[in-house]
């Protein structure tokens, strides 16, 4: 038989035997009747024997089977916890024992172990000691600790295998993937990032690890990945994945994604967090221009519809979510695709009204690129037009995108308002024996409950808050601080300065709290009809807020100056403790009220520019 270098562990009754010769001879075993023996340890010294007689260099090395799991158990925890000087004690003792398995369920060396647990130092040192031979090695599931760091995403421990085997990063893992797809599928964009530093990656990946690697990188907003990818191999912008979606599909879907094509701002630049939005926002609108680009040069005229349309319309996709730049470009690039309809008839003016996506519906009607024909285009058996649909109540999702129904129903009304004047000279298409506006008021008149009851609610408990105000305020007028002087019944304290910010302070918190009671009974006895939403309802409760807000301030300042006239020139640091103390109501005021006030002036605000929206179609019709 043919020997060469090797090494082997024989088991016999317990014990383990390392057994290693070398030679690169052909040794013919004897011809002499074989000796038939029982016995394991016969067997064990017949071999010893023949392999001494037979074999250059032979040694043999005999220890328990529990002293070498001890010591591969006490590795396995010296890599755990990074323990460098262990290991390499272990190592002087046992050479190659470093390289070799030593985790038996998972089939991991060391390398395998300290990458999991992220031991960067211990890994750093641990790769001096291995060869590109030990750096290969796989467990259990075909993963070299490269695919192990690209899991975890540890860029630092990565760093140290490329750097002493460059093609490690080719050598796929489980499912056969390559560690920088396997990045990419646990999201660890930096650890992408870092693969691709070294271009020649992609030359030697399959154009299906390419295609999922773009679609990774759009999936994740890290478009620097996904224009380093198109550059590589422009085609990939036109494969479809296992649901037969473009690239340009799955961006049209995401929302608040794509910015416009502006630098950065300098002040922008001051913000890490606004900053990295912005860019990735300026990189998505360059990774969308540069698809379609490639779409338009690629593909014939006739064929771009199919290709938007299948499997679903992509455009019409971006017009539900409102993604409005997405919408801008292609329409900017082919102003003819607006008139494309999907499946259901509806063009993507249909789906901004029927969405509420009201970006997307000022931007197709600031491009004047639609005919009044195309607004009463029916698109369905039932024949509703543009005006039915706004006229519908919005689904949930959009609804939620303000809080309380008031607002709610404001949004709802100006929206109808709005389509509405844009069709005020057109044909009003009736369902039924119904109008649009008895269809509106039909299809609202649940909301308009809960509205009527929320903002009564709200109103109620505002007005009790005021009156409690003005009730202190106004008897605190009477009795001010100090008393009254005997001879006169002047003030005592009437030519301190601090009494002269008590007077006005108290009489502002008394005229803004009998304000707002008077602003939040009026909407206690409103009828909270449909057409009250849109301006009225909005208006009375910003300016209650507001004049209850005044008074709750006035009325802090009014008690923090009593503090001072009284206690100001003897012992300073108390007025001043307590004004602090008295500042924390206020804050509480506007942190728990603002989500509140902020939408009753977003609502004003929608109110003004829909008036601002009829006088230009005025000039424009």
């Amino acid at each position: 038989m043919t020997v060469s270098n090797d090494h082997h562990k024989i088991d016999i009754d317990g014990k383990l035997y390392e057994v290693k010769w070398s030679t690169q001879e052909n040794v013919k075993e004897d011809q002499h009747q074989p000796m038939i023996v029982n016995d394991k340890a016969s067997r064990l010294m017949i071999f010893i024997q023949w392999a001494r007689t037979k074999l250059h260099n032979f040694e043999i090395h005999g220890g328990s089977k529990d002293q070498q799991e001890k010591q591969e158990q006490q590795l396995c925890e010296a890599a755990t916890k990074g323990d460098w000087k262990a290991a390499e004690d272990m190592e002087k003792e046992h050479k190659g024992i470093l390289s070799k398995v030593i985790s038996k369920d998972r089939e991991e060396t060391a390398l395998h172990i300290a990458t999991r647990f992220n031991q960067a130092a211990f890994v750093e040192k641990l790769v001096q000691k291995l060869t590109k031979d030990d750096l290969e090695a796989t467990n259990i599931y075909g993963n070299t600790a490269l695919c192990i760091a690209a899991t975890s995403g540890a860029v630092d421990i990565a760093k140290f295998m490329v750097q002493k085997h460059n093609d490690l990063v080719l050598i796929p893992g489980s499912g056969n993937a390559t560690p920088v797809l396997i990045a990419a599928r646990y999201k660890h964009n930096h650890m992408v990032s870092y693969f691709l530093q070294m271009e020649w990656i992609l030359k030697h990946m399959e154009i299906n690890q390419q295609m999922e690697l773009l679609f990774s990188a759009i999936a994740t907003d890290h478009y620097d990945i996904a224009l380093l990818i198109l550059k590589w191999n422009e085609k990939l912008a036109l494969d479809r994945d296992i649901n037969d979606d473009t690239p340009l599909h799955i961006m049209a879907r995401k929302s608040n994604t794509i910015g416009t094509k502006n630098n950065l701002t300098e002040w922008q630049s001051c913000f890490k967090p606004i900053y990295k939005k912005k860019m990735m926002q300026i990189q998505a609108y360059q990774t969308l221009e540069k698809m379609w680009g490639i779409v338009q040069n690629k593909i014939d005229e006739d064929k771009i519809s199919d290709f938007i349309l299948h499997p679903s319309s992509m455009l019409h996709d971006a017009a539900r979510v409102g993604n409005v730049e997405f919408v801008r470009v292609l329409l900017h690039k082919n102003p003819k695709l607006l008139l494309m309809v999907d499946g259901s008839g509806k063009n993507i003016f249909h789906i901004a009204v029927e969405n509420r996506q009201r970006s997307v519906f000022n931007l197709i009607y600031d491009m004047k690129l639609f005919h009044l024909d195309d607004l009463l285009y029916h698109f369905n058996e039932e024949n509703i037009s543009l005006l039915e649909l706004a006229a519908k109540r919005a689904d949930p999702g959009h609804l939620d995108r303000v809080s309380g129904a008031v607002f709610q129903m404001h949004q709802e009304l100006l929206w109808f308002k709005d389509v509405e004047n844009i069709l005020e000279r057109t044909m009003r298409i009736k369902k039924g024996k119904r109008t649009t506006r008895e269809l509106f008021i039909q299809e609202h008149k649940e909301l308009v409950k809960e509205a009527e009851k929320w903002v009564k609610s709200t109103a109620n408990s505002c007005m009790l808050v005021a009156t409690l105000i003005a009730t202190v305020v106004f008897a605190a007028a009477f009795t001010v601080p100090g008393g009254n002087d005997e001879n006169n019944g002047s003030p005592m304290f009437l030519s301190h300065k601090w009494f002269t910010v008590f007077v006005v302070s108290d009489a502002i918190a008394l005229i803004s709290s009998s304000t707002s009671i008077l602003l939040f009974l009026s909407i206690l006895t409103s009828r909270c009809a449909e057409t009250d939403f849109l301006f009225w309802l909005p208006l009375e409760l910003v300016l209650g807020l507001g004049f209850l807000f005044v008074s709750v301030l006035g009325m802090v300042l009014a008690f923090s100056a009593c503090f001072f006239l009284h206690y100001g020139s003897h012992i300073s640091c108390i007025p001043l403790l307590i004004t602090g103390m008295a500042i924390v109501p206020v804050y509480w005021f506007c942190v728990l009220q603002w989500k509140l006030w902020a939408d009753a002036l977003a609502a004003l605000h929608a109110s003004g520019m829909s008036c601002l929206l009829k006088c230009r179609q005025n000039k424009w019709f």
